[in-house]
């Protein structure tokens, strides 16, 4: 690499990085809403339901016609440089010290726009003892879903499945999941319906599936580890070697969590209680995910009515559900549109999100922040 490609990057690891569009294949279908809220023409579901944000993680897919050769990973806009090269390259400038030595040249987090058409197959994903068991991945699954819209879809109110009833037994599951009975998987899960501005915690190993039309911003453990116990959703067929990630089902249902709890306990242990933590004339920061709830990741809500100033003790990534303006930094400035997602890196200290002097609607941004320091 020469000296000026490398100065090159070095300025883009040193300000905030916008991505281009980076919509993964799916097993399941939609999307149309995210791509409503960019004001792409002609929005639509289709076999792309998710655009994953600042990410250094590879989508899981089967090999297909046309599959990028590094389907998930974020492009930096307007150039082809993948994000995690310059994690590589420049970790100090984009993580941190102090992430750095915690957690090696990675963000550590990921998150995604995801907006469901249809009901997704039920599913847990691995915990950290899981994952390393099994995958020799060292970290597993635990997500959590801020639902940013909803739609009704064939007469079907948005609902979540989570957790599994009172009274379901591995061995019950187990000859559910060998005839593929589908309504009796389902009937195992507690159904709660959801609106816009909830937010649910899921941990490693619960049972979920996001129902139809729900769109929201998930922030997650990086990882793409899931097993599936539905052999066909939609029109894709799913071999059960994909589904089970070759571990089979004995091994493969070990992942559920077999714990039964009623909606209201789910409830009460799933759903988040945002708070607003910081509050000027130009707009408040509203804690959707604090470090007490996860120690894996934090989320917040930025809502900007004219001028909110941020000092920047860790690095994040953003996506904008809401409004537009610009993010402005000392020697620069972003503007942010529907749908724009971004990263703000640890060098990028002091910085402020404006909308008064651009005459935009309010801007609303959800943050995907890191996991917690030792003496968080």
């Amino acid at each position: 690499m020469t000296s000026r490609k490398l100065d090159d990057l070095a300025a883009l690891a040193g300000a905030p990085i916008a991505f281009e569009r980076n919509e993964a294949w799916r097993v399941y279908t939609g999307g149309k809403l995210f791509r409503e809220l960019r004001g792409q023409p002609d929005p639509h579901d289709s076999c792309y339901p998710e655009d994953w944000i600042a990410s250094m993680t590879r989508a899981r897919n089967p090999p297909r016609d046309g599959q990028p050769p590094l389907e998930g990973l974020s492009i930096v806009r307007g150039t082809a440089v993948p994000f995690a090269l310059l994690v590589e390259l420049f970790p100090r400038e984009m993580l941190g010290a102090d992430h750095l030595a915690a957690f090696g040249p990675t963000t550590q987090v990921l998150a995604k726009f995801l907006d469901s058409a249809v009901r997704l197959p039920i599913q847990a994903h691995p915990d950290d003892e899981y994952a390393r068991r099994y995958f020799d991945s060292p970290v597993g699954k635990t997500e959590a879903w801020i639902i940013v819209a909803t739609r009704v879809i064939g007469g079907v109110e948005p609902y979540l499945l989570l957790g599994f009833r009172p009274g379901v037994e591995p061995a019950h599951f187990r000859r559910l999941v060998d005839a593929q009975d589908l309504d009796g998987q389902v009937e195992c899960l507690n159904r709660i319906p959801v609106r816009p501005g909830d937010a649910y915690l899921v941990t490693g190993r619960t049972p979920h599936a996001i129902g139809s039309g729900v769109f929201m911003i998930e922030v997650q453990q990086p990882s793409d580890l899931v097993i599936h116990t539905e052999l066909k959703v939609v029109e894709v067929e799913l071999p059960a070697e994909g589904a089970h990630m070759g571990l089979g089902w004995e091994r493969a249902l070990e992942v559920f969590d077999y714990t039964g709890h009623t909606v209201a306990e789910v409830t009460a242990r799933a759903r988040l209680q945002p708070r607003v933590i910081a509050q000027s004339a130009g707009g408040d920061v509203e804690q959707i995910i604090a470090y007490a709830d996860t120690p894996f990741f934090a989320s917040r809500r930025l809502r900007v009515s004219g001028e909110l100033a941020l000092t920047n003790e860790r690095f994040y990534a953003g996506a904008v559900v809401a409004g537009a303006g610009a993010l402005v930094w000392p020697g620069g400035e972003m503007a942010l549109r529907p749908g724009d997602t971004f990263f703000v890196p640890y060098a990028v200290r002091e910085h402020r999100y404006q909308v008064g002097a651009h005459g935009h609607a309010p801007l609303q941004v959800i943050t995907a922040d890191p996991p917690a320091l030792g003496d968080m």
